[in-house]
């Protein structure tokens, strides 16, 4: 069976990216809002002066012997100047990388990217400068942003190496680069990687159509949203602008809705705290892991957090229990949703607010859903299964990865998520977990984010994470679960008062069997996503240890 978006389906602007976002009338019009805020100093950005300095940026790579169709690759911490690297390497007619921040990981997707320039920032400049010269990318062509003047502070000798400003010193591209409406659904704009939580991380191709469709889908879902935005709504950017989520649900719908951000270099908590106050910050797009920190980190009653009206979090799942808790203690809206990368972005949205109600929402315009099961047939209504999903904004495919860019898209064009979902009566989708990480104890399957949540409300936990560790007397995997402590709680609550906690609420082939763990902290990726395969390759790795440790005591 098909579900369709109780949305109805809209027409996809035939454009690309840059002209969709700033050429056309009625966005010249509005070139006046200021849109973008750096948050750690007093620079500030209109519509206008980022659709200007996009083009004399355009014009700085063209003086650099930049052609269109070539790759740009973005290797760089957030900045007010992120952006108009972004915007201006469009408007010069270039594919976008955005690169992981990892030096080996860099090489790799340099290497299969064809990248020919390099955009970075002070902390992640060496690293950049060793990758382009083993890709054989001219210093001429890594270009250092990030260096205003700040605080009094000078930045430091940039001798020999291009900068944002010496390209902004450029006369201004002629025109941007404009694309046929043929070129642009098929033309890529943007390559992004996976997050790599359940697997290595994939190159993943977006095409122009497949952005502007994602970003026109969530505006038709923020229009239909009961807790809508409006051009009054300030955002705090917490999330690196590399990845998906920050990057359309954030930088691209500020520069279609004309809407303010805050922009972080990086995210820490008394930091955001400090910037709602100071910015009167509206809404906030966020994780689970800050979500917690908000709940239970005794810093947020030090700040006066009233303006914020709206969260919207996504990444994974979080319970009704901990909606609730944000709304009692900071009289805010909570919404959840779910994308992902192969689907540029957004995929399912809440349009009402809804006390009862935590799931991740209804699809978005344009979206067809099936739930399938494992042999691909359809699954009873309000039975979990696959989510596949269709719809303009999946991705144009992983980069040169033919094979696996078929395994994941059928040939009738759904989208294979590899998410267990279900869906009621009412047409809500309820994100229980990756198919990946279910845990099989015998013939039951276990979902580790429903454990974690309910740590989490424990008092004593900051964070948590459950994985499956094999059971070779059973010969079953049992779930286990890592536990970050509050320091307050440290010597006062112990590994088995945990164990019992869960026991006693869940069902009985559900229960904590693998025990609990203490650690100083869950791994995660910048954007908040759990490494649920590290910790699982950790414990293999340290229970190897202990077998070969063992047999080698034995005479």
């Amino acid at each position: 069976m098909i579900y369709r978006s109780k949305l109805p389906d809209i027409e996809i602007a035939e454009d690309d990216i840059f002209h969709f976002l700033f050429e056309r009338p009625e966005r010249r019009s509005h070139e006046d809002v200021e849109i973008l805020v750096d948050a750690h100093s007093a620079k500030r950005m209109t519509a206008g002066q980022l659709r200007e300095d996009s083009l004399r940026f355009a014009g700085g790579l063209r003086q650099l012997g930049a052609e269109s169709g070539q790759t740009i690759a973005m290797f760089a911490s957030n900045d007010i100047d992120y952006p108009i690297a972004i915007f201006g390497s469009l408007a010069a007619g270039l594919t976008l990388m955005f690169a992981n921040p990892s030096y080996c990981n860099t090489i790799q997707q340099l290497y299969k990217s064809g990248a020919r320039y390099f955009v970075t920032s002070p902390d992640t400049h060496s690293a950049a400068l060793l990758g382009a010269k083993e890709v054989g990318i001219p210093e001429s062509h890594v270009i250092l942003m990030g260096l205003r003047e700040q605080d009094g502070v000078k930045p430091l000798c940039t001798d020999g190496y291009n900068t944002m400003q010496t390209l902004l010193s450029a006369q201004p591209i002629s025109a941007p680069v404009r694309l046929t409406p043929a070129e642009a659904a098929t033309r890529t704009a943007y390559i992004c990687y996976s997050s790599g939580t359940t697997d290595q991380p994939k190159a993943i191709e977006w095409t122009h159509r497949n952005v502007i469709a994602s970003i026109q889908h969530g505006y038709e879902a923020s229009n239909a949203c009961t807790e809508r935005s409006n051009a009054l709504d300030v955002h705090v950017c917490i999330l690196p602008l590399c990845k998906p989520y920050a990057l359309m649900s954030l930088l691209h719908a500020a520069a279609l809705r004309r809407i303010c951000i805050v922009i972080m270099r990086e995210f820490q908590l008394e930091s955001m705290l400090q910037i709602i106050q100071r910015h009167q910050v509206t809404a906030l797009c966020t994780t689970p892991r800050v979500c917690h920190m908000l709940v239970k980190d005794p810093l947020v009653d030090k700040y006066d957090l009233a303006s914020l009206r709206r969260i919207a979090c996504s990444a994974s799942f979080i319970g009704l229990n901990m909606i609730e808790a944000l709304r009692k203690r900071l009289s805010v809206t909570v919404l959840q949703g779910y994308g992902m990368t192969e689907a540029a972005g957004a995929i399912l949205a809440n349009l009402n607010v809804d006390s009862s109600n935590s799931s991740s929402g209804y699809l978005l315009p344009n979206y067809e859903a099936k739930i399938i099961d494992a042999a691909g047939n359809d699954v009873p209504l309000g039975e979990a299964g696959e989510l596949c999903v269709r719809s303009p904004s999946i991705m144009k495919g992983y980069l040169n990865d033919s094979v696996a860019t078929a395994k994941a898209i059928d040939a009738d064009g759904f989208l294979h998520t590899g998410d267990f979902v279900r869906i009621d009566a009412n047409g809500r989708y309820y994100v229980t977990g990756r198919i990946k990480e279910l845990i099989s104890y015998h013939h039951h399957k276990i979902v580790p984010s429903s454990l974690e949540a309910l740590l989490q409300e424990h008092d004593a936990v900051v964070d948590a994470a459950v994985i499956g560790i094999h059971c070779t007397e059973q010969n079953t995997e049992l779930p286990m679960a890592y536990v970050v402590l509050n320091p307050e709680y440290q010597g006062r609550v112990t590994e088995q008062e945990l164990v019992a906690y869960i026991n006693s609420r869940v069902a009985e082939h559900e229960q904590l069997r693998g025990g609990v763990e203490f650690i100083d902290a869950i791994p995660r990726l910048p954007a908040g996503k759990l490494l649920r395969r590290l910790l699982y390759e950790q414990h293999v790795s340290r229970q190897t240890q202990l077998k070969t440790s063992t047999t080698s005591e034995q005479p």
